[in-house]
Protein backbone atom coordinates (compact mmCIF):
# COMPACT_ATOMS: atom_id res chain seq x y z
CA UNK A 1 0.00 0.00 0.00
CA UNK A 2 1.60 3.49 -1.04
CA UNK A 3 1.91 5.96 1.56
CA UNK A 4 -0.09 9.43 0.75
CA UNK A 5 2.38 12.19 -1.53
CA UNK A 6 1.86 15.11 1.05
CA UNK A 7 2.02 13.23 4.59
CA UNK A 8 5.87 13.69 4.12
CA UNK A 9 5.63 17.18 3.94
CA UNK A 10 2.88 17.35 6.39
CA UNK A 11 5.19 15.30 8.86
CA UNK A 12 7.83 17.74 8.05
CA UNK A 13 5.85 20.75 8.56
CA UNK A 14 4.66 19.62 11.82
CA UNK A 15 8.22 18.82 13.00
CA UNK A 16 9.44 22.13 12.11
CA UNK A 17 6.68 23.75 13.93
CA UNK A 18 6.94 21.89 17.11
CA UNK A 19 10.67 22.70 17.32
CA UNK A 20 9.84 26.31 16.67
CA UNK A 21 7.34 26.29 19.19
CA UNK A 22 8.63 24.25 21.90
CA UNK A 23 11.91 23.26 21.13
CA UNK A 24 14.04 19.96 19.93
CA UNK A 25 12.84 17.84 23.27
CA UNK A 26 9.61 18.25 22.57
CA UNK A 27 9.57 16.70 19.76
CA UNK A 28 8.07 13.25 19.87
CA UNK A 29 6.24 10.72 17.60
CA UNK A 30 3.11 10.93 19.97
CA UNK A 31 3.03 14.81 19.67
CA UNK A 32 4.11 14.45 16.02
CA UNK A 33 0.74 12.38 16.07
CA UNK A 34 -1.16 15.08 17.73
CA UNK A 35 -0.17 18.10 15.29
CA UNK A 36 0.29 16.24 11.84
CA UNK A 37 -3.00 14.30 12.00
CA UNK A 38 -0.54 11.19 10.54
CA UNK A 39 -0.83 7.92 12.60
CA UNK A 40 2.76 6.58 14.32
CA UNK A 41 2.88 4.01 11.74
CA UNK A 42 2.34 6.53 8.89
CA UNK A 43 5.41 8.80 10.14
CA UNK A 44 7.66 5.66 11.12
CA UNK A 45 7.17 4.45 7.08
CA UNK A 46 8.58 8.05 6.46
CA UNK A 47 11.10 8.60 8.76
CA UNK A 48 11.89 5.36 11.05
CA UNK A 49 13.39 7.57 13.71
CA UNK A 50 13.31 11.19 15.03
CA UNK A 51 16.71 11.95 14.17
CA UNK A 52 15.71 11.10 10.89
CA UNK A 53 13.01 13.11 11.07
CA UNK A 54 15.59 15.89 12.31
CA UNK A 55 18.06 15.91 10.08
CA UNK A 56 15.46 15.85 7.24
CA UNK A 57 13.57 18.88 8.73
CA UNK A 58 17.25 20.86 8.71
CA UNK A 59 17.60 19.51 5.14
CA UNK A 60 14.69 20.71 4.09
CA UNK A 61 15.25 24.34 5.76
CA UNK A 62 18.44 24.45 4.07
CA UNK A 63 17.14 24.03 0.70
CA UNK A 64 14.24 26.45 1.23
CA UNK A 65 17.29 29.09 2.80
CA UNK A 66 19.70 28.35 -0.45
CA UNK A 67 16.61 29.13 -3.31
CA UNK A 68 15.38 32.49 -1.40
CA UNK A 69 19.11 33.91 -1.54
CA UNK A 70 19.57 32.74 -5.08
CA UNK A 71 16.28 33.91 -6.13
CA UNK A 72 16.26 36.95 -8.53
CA UNK A 73 13.96 38.62 -6.60
CA UNK A 74 16.50 38.70 -3.12
CA UNK A 75 19.54 39.06 -5.04
CA UNK A 76 18.65 42.25 -6.85
CA UNK A 77 17.16 43.86 -3.72
CA UNK A 78 19.62 47.04 -2.64
CA UNK A 79 21.78 46.31 0.32
CA UNK A 80 19.09 47.19 3.13
CA UNK A 81 16.35 45.64 1.56
CA UNK A 82 18.48 42.53 1.75
CA UNK A 83 18.91 43.14 5.44
CA UNK A 84 15.13 43.95 5.72
CA UNK A 85 14.48 40.21 4.06
CA UNK A 86 16.80 38.69 5.80
CA UNK A 87 15.07 40.13 9.29
CA UNK A 88 11.30 39.61 7.77
CA UNK A 89 12.49 35.60 8.47
CA UNK A 90 12.47 36.08 12.17
CA UNK A 91 9.80 38.35 12.09
CA UNK A 92 7.56 35.95 10.23
CA UNK A 93 8.52 33.65 13.35
CA UNK A 94 7.80 36.11 15.72
CA UNK A 95 4.40 36.96 14.47
CA UNK A 96 3.45 33.48 14.34
CA UNK A 97 3.32 32.78 17.91
CA UNK A 98 6.03 33.17 19.33
CA UNK A 99 8.14 30.80 17.30
CA UNK A 100 11.90 30.63 17.86
CA UNK A 101 14.83 30.23 14.81
CA UNK A 102 15.26 26.92 14.09
CA UNK A 103 18.95 26.53 14.51
CA UNK A 104 18.48 28.94 17.73
CA UNK A 105 15.99 26.24 19.05
CA UNK A 106 18.59 23.12 17.89
CA UNK A 107 21.55 25.12 19.35
CA UNK A 108 20.15 25.45 22.71
CA UNK A 109 20.04 21.51 23.15
CA UNK A 110 23.18 20.97 20.64
CA UNK A 111 24.82 18.79 23.06
CA UNK A 112 21.99 16.47 23.64
CA UNK A 113 20.99 16.43 20.01
CA UNK A 114 22.63 13.80 17.57
CA UNK A 115 25.75 14.26 15.95
CA UNK A 116 24.08 13.94 11.88
CA UNK A 117 21.73 16.83 13.88
CA UNK A 118 24.58 18.71 15.21
CA UNK A 119 26.44 18.81 11.62
CA UNK A 120 23.45 19.53 9.82
CA UNK A 121 22.49 22.55 12.43
CA UNK A 122 26.56 23.58 12.50
CA UNK A 123 26.04 23.87 8.12
CA UNK A 124 22.46 25.59 8.43
CA UNK A 125 24.29 27.80 10.87
CA UNK A 126 27.30 28.68 8.40
CA UNK A 127 25.10 29.44 6.06
CA UNK A 128 22.88 31.91 7.15
CA UNK A 129 25.94 33.58 8.48
CA UNK A 130 28.27 33.55 5.11
CA UNK A 131 24.97 35.06 3.34
CA UNK A 132 25.18 37.79 6.22
CA UNK A 133 28.36 38.41 6.00
CA UNK A 134 29.04 38.81 1.97
CA UNK A 135 25.30 41.15 2.63
CA UNK A 136 27.00 43.74 5.20
CA UNK A 137 30.66 43.41 3.22
CA UNK A 138 28.93 44.47 0.13
CA UNK A 139 26.86 46.73 1.93
CA UNK A 140 29.51 48.44 3.74
CA UNK A 141 31.65 48.68 0.40
CA UNK A 142 28.84 50.50 -1.91
CA UNK A 143 28.59 52.67 1.38
CA UNK A 144 24.97 51.48 2.55
CA UNK A 145 26.20 50.04 5.78
CA UNK A 146 28.57 51.48 8.64
CA UNK A 147 29.48 49.40 11.02
CA UNK A 148 33.06 48.91 12.64
CA UNK A 149 34.82 45.42 12.54
CA UNK A 150 34.93 42.57 10.82
CA UNK A 151 32.07 41.53 8.38
CA UNK A 152 32.14 38.19 9.62
CA UNK A 153 32.01 38.99 13.46
CA UNK A 154 28.83 41.70 12.71
CA UNK A 155 27.06 38.49 10.98
CA UNK A 156 27.63 36.74 13.94
CA UNK A 157 27.08 39.57 16.49
CA UNK A 158 23.66 40.26 14.21
CA UNK A 159 22.43 36.78 14.06
CA UNK A 160 22.60 36.00 17.59
CA UNK A 161 20.93 39.42 18.81
CA UNK A 162 18.08 37.93 16.59
CA UNK A 163 17.91 34.69 18.07
CA UNK A 164 18.20 36.31 21.36
CA UNK A 165 15.26 38.58 20.63
CA UNK A 166 13.08 35.73 19.50
CA UNK A 167 13.57 34.17 23.30
CA UNK A 168 13.05 37.32 24.82
CA UNK A 169 10.16 38.09 23.08
CA UNK A 170 8.69 35.25 24.32
CA UNK A 171 8.84 37.13 27.91
CA UNK A 172 8.11 40.42 26.69
CA UNK A 173 6.77 40.81 23.40
CA UNK A 174 6.60 41.42 20.02
CA UNK A 175 7.40 45.30 20.04
CA UNK A 176 10.22 44.55 22.22
CA UNK A 177 11.43 42.11 19.00
CA UNK A 178 11.14 45.23 16.47
CA UNK A 179 12.85 47.07 18.87
CA UNK A 180 15.96 45.18 18.90
CA UNK A 181 15.24 45.19 14.87
CA UNK A 182 15.15 48.53 14.66
CA UNK A 183 18.45 49.02 16.88
CA UNK A 184 20.60 46.51 14.61
CA UNK A 185 19.15 48.89 11.11
CA UNK A 186 19.91 52.26 13.13
CA UNK A 187 23.65 50.55 13.88
CA UNK A 188 24.07 49.64 10.56
CA UNK A 189 22.99 51.86 7.85
CA UNK A 190 24.79 54.67 6.61
CA UNK A 191 23.26 58.49 7.23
Amino acid sequence: MSRPPLARGRILAAARHIVEREGAGALTFDELVRESGITRGGITYHFPTKEDLSVTVMQRYRDHFKLWINNSRVKDLSHAAKLDWFFGIYSDMRADKGKVCLVGSMEAEFNSIPEGLQAEVQALHSELLAWLQVTLAEGREAGAFEFKGEPADKAAVILSTLQGALQMARALGTKRFRDVIAQIKLDLLSP
